[in-house]
């Protein structure tokens, strides 16, 4: 097996490795600095309270900086408010907007995509506040370079600062063992195979009795369930996974009981996988999850809001690509003499069909009778097509179907009908993913980027449950962020 791009939730976008192991025996972190290691230990145990000290220290810098560099002695008293008053509102309005976006939560310095995008959002609304409270309230002004002198010293400082956390923190492995049978799951087994899972270092399993014996030779047993505390005491252990045969078990749960209270985070293997790998583990899930998973796929309140989102940004991505689309245009029909765009009988949200549109990248007459999966190095597209599909710009007309209403930006990518019947007949809850609109890009498009199989369409499942599960405008702009990505890494 081949490497892959693989993206994981921590942000960290790099090569699969299809042939590692699963158990790292080595002392942990030992290829890193020892500074670093600790730098991020360090940032492992503070407490989330210290960011926002951080953050009003570089606010009050930029602001400082700002009043000395712009705001001259021989302006009239009313012209800009004082300097502590400005400080004070901007500050507020940024410790406000970033309890709405959860820029403190401690899962946002464990990911760059969370930190950059968290921390644009909380800025540009700590900015808006911030004017209308001056302007409209105080009915006075606030120079505008004072204000990017703040904000500008925030993103960058905060950013650099928040980053380098990120990075230090990735750095230290947290050892995880697994209570239950020594059997892993086959998906938890490839996480780990193809990176995922780098920042966890698997030491052993825990069981009933010591000789119970795993699939994974490399997979050892660190004693018997009795003595979990001081398996998880000898051995340093930060995770205990639960499998999905001891979570029934009444005296293997007693066992991991104790050790929530020495420190241990203490998850399912459905939840661990989830969390790990930003995917949902389609073999363990049943009816039951869908009814515990608290779906916001139906809230109004929700879908009134990416409604909202999709007519705005497809409205202006349209406008942007005006002068894109005759250039593209020209070079489909110059290239192949053929039609420019192509339709296709898609299935959209609720199993309803509807008419995809997209700029042609196959040859004329690719597919004559049965419908087939195109492939990465697929022989029908042409050069063109090839680069369009490397770009994305292929999907711009998509925009369209965008703003009528049949998809939305960001979702699972739609499947022609004749797939779906193949797909829902070989893999579980493959048509749960029509429970909201296909997008233009969408989780499973950044994370796995080819499929030309029932395996392949159940791995991406994997992501579009998660997504389904998870969304949200912050998921979805981050997901057009690192789209954004690919469209410039591509155009290279």
């Amino acid at each position: 097996m081949g490497s892959q791009v693989v993206l994981r939730p921590d942000g960290l976008i790099g090569p699969g490795r299809a042939s590692a192991r699963v158990v790292d025996h080595a002392p942990a972190d030992r290829a890193y600095p020892q500074g670093l290691r600790n730098l991020g230990r360090i940032v492992s145990s503070l407490p989330l309270g210290t960011w926002a000290l951080v953050d009003v220290i570089f606010l009050g810098l930029g602001i400082y900086a700002g009043y000395q560099w712009f705001v001259v002695d021989h302006f009239p008293p009313f012209a800009h408010v004082p300097m502590w008053q400005g400080g004070a509102i901007l500050v507020s309005t940024f410790f406000f907007a970033s309890l709405v976006f959860g820029l403190y939560e401690r899962e946002t310095i464990q990911s760059r995509s969370r930190i950059l995008t968290r921390l644009m959002l909380t800025t540009a609304t700590a900015i808006v506040l911030t004017y209308a409270i001056i302007y409209v309230l105080m009915y006075t002004t606030v120079s505008r370079r004072v204000v990017g002198m703040a904000v500008g010293c925030q993103m960058l400082l905060g950013g650099i600062a928040r980053l380098t956390a990120c990075y230090a923190l990735h750095r230290v492995r947290r050892n995880i063992a697994i209570v239950g049978p020594g059997m892993i799951s086959n998906s938890l087994v490839r996480a780990f195979d193809n990176g995922f899972l780098s920042e966890y270092r698997l030491l052993g399993y825990v069981d009933h009795a010591s000789r119970t014996q795993t699939d994974i030779e490399e997979i050892v047993c660190l004693g018997n369930s009795d003595d979990l505390p001081e398996v998880c005491r000898k051995h340093d252990i930060d995770d205990i996974v639960v499998g999905a045969e001891a979570a029934t078990d009444t005296r293997l749960m007693n066992a991991v009981l104790p050790c929530l209270r020495r420190g241990c985070r203490v998850t399912n293997e459905a939840t661990f996988y989830e969390k790990a790998t930003g995917q949902v583990l389609v073999d363990e899930i049943n009816p039951h999850w869908f009814l515990f998973a608290d779906l916001q796929v139906h809230c109004q309140r929700r879908q009134a809001l990416k409604r909202a989102f999709d007519i705005v940004f497809s409205a202006l991505g349209l406008l942007a690509a005006l002068t894109l689309l005759p250039i593209i245009a020209l070079a489909v029909k110059i290239y192949d003499r053929g039609p420019i765009f192509y339709s296709q009988l898609r299935v959209g949200q609720n199993g309803k069909p509807f008419r995809l549109y997209k700029f042609r990248t196959m040859k004329q007459g690719a597919e004559t009778n049965e419908a087939i999966w195109a492939s990465k190095n697929d022989p029908r597209i042409t050069r063109v097509g090839r680069l369009l599909r490397r770009t994305r710009l292929d999907e711009l007309p998509q925009l369209y179907n965008v703003l009528i209403g049949q998809m939305s930006l960001v979702g699972p990518r739609p499947e022609r009908p004749d797939f779906v019947v193949r797909l829902s007949d070989a893999i579980p809850y493959f048509n749960e993913r029509h429970l909201v609109k296909p997008g233009i890009t969408g989780w499973a498009q950044i994370g796995f980027r080819y499929g030309a199989s029932i395996e392949d369409a159940k791995r991406k499942l994997q992501f579009d449950l998660y997504y389904v599960k998870n969304m949200s405008i912050e998921l979805d702009i981050m997901i057009l962020i690192r789209t954004l990505g690919v469209f410039v890494r591509g155009a290279c």
